[in-house]
């Protein structure tokens, strides 16, 4: 990938330049020792996400595109994610539209029995267009910065997608963004997404070959989809954006961790930037023992080091019922704070139950709260570094 190479953290939020080099992954959460010495990888707080890119890190193609604003959202960003900045609303918003998916991957709650994915949403309940735009006006008119439409769901099976992030744009937000499995990413919509103002498009691939990703993006279609991405980014050429920047991603697991080599070659001098994502198993019971064989061979989670999350201070996920949680992973449906149905989210954010969890992981105490808690141990078997899982008490 030559000179110039960049890593970047999940959240977008750190940068480091890595000259003539590509430093090699390893299924481990400690990265590797190498002649650039071996404190160079910057990454999430909880060490399992990292993202690179070959040219300009994201967040400077978009403040180029969007203004001086964006430079300091992304300000009070880094001031609120190092539990230094209490704002009075947050951030970023992320708006599950509802509870539905086209595709079945095993890493994923979709993945489940209809009873049991019931569990976790309901299939016949959605974010109204009508509620949308009250949420993204009431967030432009108090501070809010940016939107996410994703939770577990898959954003482009809304007809009405491109008018919400139209909408969202044109209230103010300056960063507005989904994840995607790229399935339904025709043409058609991708003029519309592009012309509405989208600054991020993120594509779930996980795989380098189309037999990889059959296991692993069940009842997709690995050319059609790599099709889609190629054709969006000639769109976004001939309509003379530069926006959206494009992603794709990549959750190592032991399907597919044979190919991340190849992958980051394949996709690394056309999109803007890479993500390269540790699973975590987010399922309960018995599925939680059959999806650990997901884990990469070999792979043990220093969870030690990720006992703060900055997410409860920056940010929040409106589900497709309403039901507000305090972070966007999936390990948190069960962490409910309020209800947008209820009441106002300006409200919940400055409620009790979002100021204490946010209290509890400035102090580094966030173990206390068992969702907290079982987040920070779903990473994968505990290394020797971290002990038994009593450190945590």
């Amino acid at each position: 990938m030559g000179a110039g190479f960049f890593l970047v953290t999940g959240g977008l939020d750190l940068f480091v330049r890595l000259e003539g080099a590509i430093l090699p992954f390893t299924a481990s959460n400690q990265w590797p020792e190498t002649e650039l010495g071996t404190n160079m990888f910057l990454t999430d707080s909880r060490q399992v996400t990292r993202s690179l890119f070959l040219e300009d890190d994201p967040n400077r193609i978009i403040a180029a595109e969007v203004g001086p604003a964006f430079q300091e959202y992304r300000r009070r960003w880094d001031l609120a994610r190092g539990f230094r900045l209490q704002l009075p609303f947050p951030l970023h918003v992320d708006y599950e539209l509802f509870y539905a998916c086209n595709l079945r991957c095993p890493i994923c709650l979709m993945s489940l029995p209809p009873q049991e994915r019931s569990l976790y949403g309901d299939s016949k309940q959605a974010l109204s267009l009508e509620t949308m735009k009250r949420l993204l006006s009431e967030g432009a008119s108090r501070g809010q910065a940016a939107a996410g439409l994703n939770g577990i769901c898959e954003p482009l099976l809304s007809p009405e997608l491109p008018e919400i992030v139209s909408y969202a744009r044109r209230v103010g937000l300056l960063d507005v963004m989904f994840s995607t499995n790229g399935l339904l990413l025709e043409e058609k919509i991708s003029r519309e997404l592009i012309a509405a103002g989208l600054t991020r498009l993120m594509i779930s691939l996980d795989a380098a070959t189309e037999a990889t990703y059959a296991r692993i993006r069940v009842g997709s279609d690995f050319r059609r989809v790599t099709e889609n991405i190629l054709n969006f980014l000639r769109l976004r050429r001939e309509m003379k954006s530069r926006l959206p920047v494009v992603r794709v991603s990549f959750c190592v697991t032991s399907l597919n961790e044979h190919e991340l080599d190849l992958f980051i070659r394949t996709w690394s001098s056309r999109v803007d930037f890479i993500s390269i994502q540790h699973y975590g198993n987010t399922f309960t019971g018995q599925r939680a023992s059959d999806r650990s064989r997901l884990f990469p061979e070999g792979y043990h989670y220093d969870y030690t080091q990720g006992t703060r999350c900055g997410q409860p201070w920056k940010r929040v996920m409106v589900r497709h019922n309403g039901d507000v949680i305090p972070c966007c992973d999936a390990s948190g449906l069960a962490l409910v704070i309020g209800n947008i149905h209820g009441g106002e989210l300006a409200d919940i954010w400055l409620g009790e139950k979002a100021v204490s969890l946010r209290r509890l992981h400035q102090q580094g105490r966030s173990y206390e709260e068992p969702i907290c808690r079982r987040c920070l141990t779903k990473w994968g078997p505990p290394s020797e570094k971290a002990g038994p899982e009593r450190r945590l008490e």
